[in-house]
C-alpha cells in the first residue's frame, strides 16, 4: 500500500522539477518574459493549492483511494494537454488542469498512510512517503534536463504517462476501496479560497512587472476575500477548512514551519537554472544534474530522520535541519560569476540534509497531533500550507532577481559581465531570504515546550493520583473477597 500511494505521489514533484529546470527553454521558445513564464508554474500551483481542500473534504465522504485513482487517471491526461500545447496561454491553461488532478492526488495521500500505519511506525512511513517525493525532486532535473536537452521542452510532460499508468496499475489492486457517502460541497468556501489566493499571486506578478497601482488594488481585494473566507468557514456547518484546528499551538506552529521550508527549497530550485544557464553557461542537462544535489541528499536521509523522530521526538531533528538550512544558504551569499559546478552543488546539498532533517519528522507530528477524525482534514491543510510555500516562492524570488537586473537581460540566453554579476546580486538576495525564514522555523520548532519544573510536578501529580486509584481500588477488591468469604 505505502509503494503505491509513492509511485502515484512520486508524479507531482517530478513534474514541478522538471518544469523548473525546462522554465529558460519554455520562455525563450515562446519568447516571453520571467514574469509570464512564472505563470507555467504558478497557473498549476494555484489550481493545486485552491482544491487540495476540497479534495480533502470531498474525500472524506467519496473514499479516499478512489479519488487518489481518479486523480492519477486526470494527471496523464491533462500531461498529454501540455505537451500539445499551441501556445504559452494554452501551456498555463494545461498546467492549471494539471493542478487540479495533482491536488486529487495529495490531497489524501498523506490521510491514505496515515490510516494504514500504527503511531510507533507512523515516522518512518512518512520519511518512505518523504523519499518518494525526494526522489521525484531528484530525478525531475536530470530527465527534464536531457529530453528537453534532446526532445525539445515539450518531451518533458511526456514522462508522466509511462508512471501515471504504472502507478494506476498498483494502486487498483493494491488500495482498498473505502465506502462512498454523501458528499456535502462546501461552495462558497471553495470559490473565496481560491478567489483570495489568486487575487494574491496576481498581486504579486503586478509588483514585479512594476504595476505598483493595480497591485496594490488586487491586494485589497485579496485582503477583503480572505476576510470573507474566514467568517464563511467559522459559520459554516460543513466548512471545507476546519479553522479550529489551528487553535492547536503545535499544529499551527509545525504547519508554519513547513510553509517557509517549502518557501526556501522552492526559490533555489526555480532560481538556480537561471543562474546556471545563463551566469555559468551551463546546458539544461548539466543544470538538471547540479539540482538533483538537494533531493538526492534529502532522498538518502529521509527514512533516517523519520526513524530518528520515532525515538528521540519530533522537535531536535525539526531544530538541527533549520539550522543546517540557515548555514546553507548564507553559504550561497558566496556564488560568483566565476563559481564552479562543485561549489553550487555541495551547498544544495547541504541544504537538502537540513531538509530532510527537518520534513520526515515535521510531517509525523502534523498528522499526530490532531485525533484520528480529523486525519482527512489535517493532511488537506498540511497540502495546503506547504504548497501555498511553492507559490510565494516563485513570486518571491521573482521580485528579488528583477529588483537586480532588468528584465530585457533576463531574455538573452547567456549572460556576461555586468548582466552576470547583476543575477548574481538577485540569487544572493533570494538565499538571504531564505536564511532569514529558516531562522524563523528554528524558532518556531520550540513551540510547545513546557517548563521543565512544570512537567515534572504534573508528573508527580498524575503518578500519586493513579497510586491512590490503584490502592483503592485494591481495597475495594479485598473487602469484597473477605465479605465473600465470610458469607
Amino acid at each position: 500500500m505505502l509503494l503505491a500511494v509513492s509511485i502515484g505521489a512520486l508524479m507531482v514533484p517530478i513534474n514541478a522539477s522538471i518544469t523548473n529546470v525546462s522554465l529558460p527553454q519554455i520562455a525563450e521558445f515562446f519568447m516571453v518574459n520571467v514574469a509570464t513564464a512564472e505563470w507555467v508554474l504558478t497557473s498549476y500551483l494555484i489550481m493545486f493549492i485552491g482544491l487540495v481542500l476540497f479534495f480533502a473534504r470531498f474525500g472524506d465522504f467519496y473514499g479516499h483511494e478512489r479519488l487518489f485513482l481518479w486523480g492519477l487517471i486526470g494527471f496523464v491526461i491533462s500531461s498529454l494537454l501540455c505537451s500539445l500545447s499551441p501556445s504559452i496561454t494554452a501551456l498555463i491553461i494545461f498546467r492549471g488542469l494539471q493542478g487540479v488532478t495533482a491536488s486529487m492526488i495529495l490531497s489524501v495521500s498523506m490521510v491514505i498512510i496515515e490510516k494504514s500505519f500504527p503511531l510507533r511506525y507512523l515516522g518512518k512511513a512518512m520519511g518512505i512517503y518523504s523519499v518518494a517525493i525526494a526522489a521525484g525532486l531528484a530525478f525531475g532535473p536530470v530527465i527534464g534536463g536531457i529530453m528537453s536537452g534532446l526532445f525539445g521542452w515539450r518531451s518533458i510532460f511526456l514522462i508522466n504517462v509511462p508512471v501515471g499508468i504504472l502507478a494506476f496499475g498498483i494502486c487498483y489492486f493494491t488500495l482498498k476501496r473505502g465506502e462512498s457517502n454523501e458528499v456535502q460541497w462546501d461552495i462558497p468556501g471553495t470559490i473565496l479560497q481560491f478567489s483570495y489566493l489568486f487575487l494574491i499571486i496576481y498581486a504579486l506578478n503586478l509588483i514585479e512587472s512594476s504595476n505598483y497601482t493595480t497591485a496594490a488594488i488586487m491586494g485589497l481585494f485579496a485582503v477583503m476575500a480572505f476576510v470573507i473566507f474566514v467568517h464563511t468557514e467559522l459559520k459554516s456547518k460543513n466548512p471545507m477548512i476546519e479553522l479550529k484546528l489551528f487553535k492547536n499551538k503545535i499544529f499551527s506552529a509545525f504547519n508554519t514551519c513547513l510553509h517557509l521550508n517549502y518557501i526556501c527549497m522552492y526559490m533555489m530550485l526555480f532560481a538556480m537554472p537561471f543562474y546556471l544557464q545563463k551566469v555559468m553557461h551551463l546546458s539544461s542537462s548539466i543544470s538538471g544534474m547540479v539540482l538533483t544535489a538537494s533531493p538526492i541528499v534529502m532522498m538518502l536521509m529521509a527514512t533516517v530522520s523519520g526513524s530518528l523522530s520515532d525515538k528521540v521526538g519530533s522537535r531536535i531533528p525539526v531544530f538541527f535541519g533549520s539550522v543546517i538550512c540557515i548555514v546553507a544558504m548564507l553559504s550561497m551569499t558566496q556564488f560568483t560569476v566565476s563559481s564552479s559546478v562543485i561549489d553550487v552543488f555541495w551547498r544544495l546539498a547541504l541544504l537538502g540534509l537540513g531538509t530532510a532533517l527537518f520534513q520526515a519528522p515535521a510531517n509525523k507530528t502534523l498528522m499526530s497531533t490532531l485525533s484520528h477524525k480529523n486525519a482527512g482534514m489535517a493532511s488537506g491543510i498540511i497540502a495546503t500550507v506547504r504548497d501555498m510555500g511553492m507559490v510565494f516562492a516563485v513570486c518571491y524570488a521573482g521580485l528579488l532577481i528583477n529588483s537586480a537586473i532588468s528584465p530585457q537581460f533576463m531574455l538573452q540566453n547567456q549572460l556576461f559581465s555586468g548582466a552576470a554579476i547583476d543575477l548574481t546580486t538577485g540569487i544572493h538576495r533570494v538565499v538571504l531570504l531564505g536564511a532569514v525564514l529558516s531562522t524563523l522555523m528554528a524558532l518556531l520548532s520550540f513551540t510547545g515546550v513546557k517548563n521543565k519544573r512544570k512537567v515534572i510536578s504534573n508528573y508527580g501529580d498524575a503518578v500519586k493520583h493513579r497510586k491512590s486509584i490503584f490502592e483503592e481500588r485494591t481495597k475495594k477488591y479485598l473487602e469484597n473477597i473477605l465479605n465473600s468469604t465470610s458469607k
